[in-house]
């Protein structure tokens, strides 16, 4: 027998180039499909709180054109003086622009008129029409009542008020949720 000559075998371990792209490329297709996964179950409780946000604003908005247009209309209703028309002769003159809220010794409850609830703002612990009180924690909601121009072509919660009274009241409900989310309830309410 032949004498056998000493072989150099050194053990390589490692990844090939080959390997390591095809583990890069699995990767990937995985996050593209569990990301929006995550993604939603980290956002689930966002319906709730924006369910909750709407019903807030929607709620106070519905009290608020359930009033009457001003302090000074009549029982029943019917038209006042203002700065833009006069459509019953010595008819009483609305509420003056820088008058508008509540009225001296009024509080929520027996807000009467559209206007009282200019300035009108709640935050964590709110109250229903019947001044019956529940806590939403983290949440805001206020009012803005302005007058604006019967005649303004696009009416949002930025629509600027008059300096003056008009035909027409500008109602503005925001309400931010827990989140830092706001969201505007617009309403107009006229002098009929």
């Amino acid at each position: 027998m032949l004498p056998r000559k000493p072989t150099n075998h050194i053990c390589q371990s490692g990844f090939t180039l080959i390997e390591l792209v095809i583990t890069i490329v699995i990767l990937g297709f995985s996050s593209m499909i569990l990301l929006p996964f995550f993604n939603s179950i980290s956002h689930s409780p966002d319906p709730l709180i924006r369910i909750r946000a709407v019903n807030l604003g929607q709620s106070l908005v519905d009290e608020i054109m359930a009033k009457k247009w001003d302090n000074n209309t009549p029982a029943g209703g019917g038209p006042l003086k203002t700065a833009e028309s006069e459509r019953v002769l010595g008819a009483l003159a609305a509420t003056p622009y820088a008058k508008l809220g509540p009225e001296a010794g009024e509080s929520r409850p027996i807000f009467n008129d559209v206007d009282d609830y200019n300035g009108y703002s709640e935050t964590d612990v709110f109250h229903d029409q019947d001044n019956n009180s529940f806590t939403l924690t983290g949440y805001q909601r206020s009012a803005k009542v302005s007058y604006i121009a019967s005649n303004t072509a696009a009416i949002d919660h930025n629509t600027p008020g008059l300096n003056n009274t008009s035909d027409s009241k500008l109602i503005v409900v925001t309400v931010t949720s827990s989140t830092g989310e706001k969201f505007y309830f617009t309403a107009v309410r006229c002098n009929l």
